[in-house]
């Protein structure tokens, strides 16, 4: 959400509806390897570095976690997309001085992160229902 209009920038690029994940279950999960190519997509889709994203997981309890002084993710070996869409607006917040709000703080529903992630998701999968996969 932008900080001050509270308005949402989604962008989904084509080159994410491309890499998209084989469903598993109820859950589209990626590994690290599909979770740095997501961050690289995302940090190029809104002019900001790339972060880093660790091999290892984050600390139990947490799907992922975001580094700010390291500007570095972490996140499971095999985790949610939407996780990661979490995770890159925490660094999409940092790297542009707050232009974005990404606040955590109530969790839930009420994290904006979780919101950006929520409907990153919604737009990537309407986009490839319109595209027919």
């Amino acid at each position: 959400m932008l900080s001050k209009t509270r308005e949402w920038d989604l962008r989904c690029p084509r080159a994410l509806m491309n890499m998209f994940p084989v469903r598993r279950g109820y859950y589209y999960k990626v590994d690290r390897k599909q979770a740095r190519k997501i961050v690289r997509i995302l940090a190029r889709a809104y002019g900001v570095p790339v972060p880093t994203v660790c091999d290892t997981a984050p600390d139990k309890g947490y799907n992922g976690t975001y580094w700010y002084n390291g500007e570095r993710i972490q996140v499971h070996a095999r985790c949610h997309m939407k996780s990661v869409f979490h995770e890159f607006y925490h660094h999409l917040e940092n790297k542009t001085n707050g232009k974005y709000d990404s606040n955590d703080r109530r969790g839930g529903a009420s994290s904006y992160a979780w919101q950006f992630a929520d409907h990153l998701f919604d737009l990537l999968r309407v986009q490839l229902m319109l595209d027919g996969k």
